[in-house]
């Protein structure tokens, strides 16, 4: 999975910054920024067209000679921007814009960058009605986790057979949270249909009731929709404007793009702002309808998680804690560590409410152990989960033994558990 890196949108070239490691390497003191006159751009610029000419490295090899040709080609770059008139102050916006959003996105020598700290959105994937092709990386997962489909199935039925038999459902578990790592990491790629590389913020974190998942799934993907599709076109727009981008997104749109070259068409497009603006709804549009579309594969791969935590949920370990009070409606809720040298720490530790279903902000553990707890006096009754480390959305899982513990004992309001507060997410230990 991957995508062009387009400058403007992802990435923007500092075009002072290269003509200033020139004049640095020429022994120069002068240094230029965005106050520069003409005058000294154009000297700078032809400095470096001196230096760097690909005559000069005829006889240096071809690595050399390569290498003066890429430097002709930015100086002449350089000069298509900053000495236009018209352009420059376009330029001087976009790159105090990188610097102060996104320096990691800021070129200093025409290299391309994706800054791989942040979700990477590809909307002129969603223009396109060419799907992002995950085969490949969906195959390097299978291999990776050595996942097979038929060996979850197969356990499925040796379980259903033998369901008290202590070894079998430690198989079955195993094949179901192999199964749910290889679901998780194929939201990747479904996400990657949709455009989003790289993603970082993942649906299913902190959340108490796994009833809540597709909904909140459903939000996210109604506003990535409806913001995320109009800032990435505008962006192509902006970049466009400038010449520093291309523009195939709006070409698509373009009745003149069949019958005249593809520079030419940017160009009378780019210089009618009326034109541009109807290209960019028109794009906006598409990729919202294809947005659409592709959406619900998204769905389809969280559905099936949820399914698999249903089945998994059920051989997850819960063990009580305390002894319960006639009437009892808070119960505390332990994540343990896995067991070491025979002892479980506690991770956090939250209280529930069975009877609205509301849960208080969880309390690090500290270096507790289980046995600790245990011995407190009058220690109130509740349950234990053991995290399960393969599983990237272990909340998922907690949350679904909280349903079910709390489906035990008393049904929780449904308008108080629509708003019930979702915890922070506790740090990874």
């Amino acid at each position: 999975m991957g995508f062009e890196s387009i400058e403007g949108v992802h990435y923007i070239f500092d075009r002072y910054a290269f003509l200033n490691s020139v004049l640095s390497d020429a022994g120069k003191e002068k240094r230029l920024d965005e106050n520069a006159s003409a005058k000294e751009i154009r000297e700078a610029c032809t400095l470096a067209r001196a230096m760097y000419h690909p005559d000069r490295q005829a006889r240096s090899g071809e690595k050399m000679k390569r290498e003066a040709e890429r430097m002709t080609s930015l100086v002449g770059d350089c000069e298509k921007m900053l000495l236009n008139a018209d352009l420059k102050p376009l330029y001087d916006e976009k790159l105090a814009q990188f610097r102060a959003e996104s320096p990691r996105a800021v070129s200093e020598n025409g290299t391309p960058i994706i800054d791989m700290s942040r979700t990477v959105f590809d909307v002129a994937s969603l223009i396109s009605d060419d799907i992002v092709d995950t085969s490949d990386f969906e195959a390097r997962v299978k291999a990776m986790l050595q996942y097979d489909d038929k060996r979850a199935e197969q356990m499925k039925t040796l379980f259903d057979t033998m369901p008290d038999n202590a070894q079998v459902s430690t198989l079955y578990r195993d094949a179901l949270t192999q199964k749910l790592v290889y679901l998780t990491l194929l939201e990747d790629a479904a996400w990657a249909k949709l455009g989003y590389m790289n993603r970082k913020e993942k649906d299913g974190g902190i959340i108490l009731r796994t009833e809540d998942y597709m909904p909140r799934l459903d939000r996210t993907l109604e506003e990535a929709a409806a913001k995320d599709i109009p800032a990435a076109v505008e962006k192509h727009g902006n970049a466009a404007r400038l010449g520093i981008a291309s523009i195939r997104l709006i070409e698509a749109f373009n009745p003149a793009a069949d019958s005249a070259p593809a520079d030419s068409a940017e160009n009378e497009i780019v210089k009618s702002p009326a034109r541009l603006r109807e290209a960019l709804d028109k794009a906006i549009a598409k990729a919202q309808q294809n947005f659409t579309l592709r959406a619900e594969y998204v769905r389809d791969v969280a559905r099936q998680k949820l399914a698999v935590l249903d089945q998994l949920v059920t051989l997850t370990p819960v063990r009580a804690v305390g002894q319960e009070q006639k009437d009892q409606q808070a119960f505390d809720f332990y994540l343990l560590n896995p067991e070491e040298n025979g002892q479980q720490t506690v991770l956090f530790r939250m209280a529930i409410d069975v009877k609205t279903g509301r849960a208080e902000p969880p309390e690090m553990g500290e270096g507790n152990t289980i046995a600790d707890v245990e011995k407190t006096a009058n220690l109130r009754a509740g349950f234990a989960v053991t995290r399960n480390p393969e599983i990237s959305d272990i909340m998922l899982e907690i949350g679904a033994a909280a349903d079910r513990f709390l489906a035990t004992r008393s049904t929780p309001e449904p308008e108080n558990a629509a708003t019930a507060p979702k915890p922070p997410k506790p740090r990874t230990p």
